[in-house]
């Protein structure tokens, strides 16, 4: 039997569907990854302007991305602080999940080369 002829068992296609979804997810959480990142970098730039406003008494705070609320510089700058403590929270989280996708994808892949050889293309073009 060639490399090309061998069968695909019950077990091989578990595995390759799981190889399947673990790479839907792991596109999915890159994405995540990339917007929460974004949103961090809006954080940082919004606290580096804090730092230069000159008047300290007139900050406006948006909330909700459509409601704009004044308060005092103390306060929008332990919002921001608590945000981009929650949001690399968040960020270290998912890059956690995509680690974790990214050893199994590994491992399967190890064992479908390992059954299949050249006959299987697991790898993202």
């Amino acid at each position: 039997m060639t490399e090309s002829d061998v069968e695909v068992r019950r077990e091989d296609q578990v595995k390759i569907n799981e190889f399947g979804r673990g790479n839907a997810k792991l596109h999915e959480k890159r994405e995540e990854l990339e917007n929460l990142k974004k949103l961090l970098e809006e954080l940082e730039d919004a606290t580096t302007e804090l730092a230069l406003v000159e008047d300290s008494d007139n900050i406006k705070l948006m909330l909700g991305g459509e409601s704009f609320i004044d308060v005092s510089e103390d306060y929008a700058n332990e919002f921001c602080e608590k945000e981009q403590e929650r949001l690399q929270s968040e960020i270290d989280q998912v890059q956690s999940t995509i680690d974790a996708i990214l050893a199994r994808q590994s491992e399967l892949k190890k064992v479908l080369y390992a059954r299949f050889g050249s006959s299987i293309n697991l790898e993202e073009k």
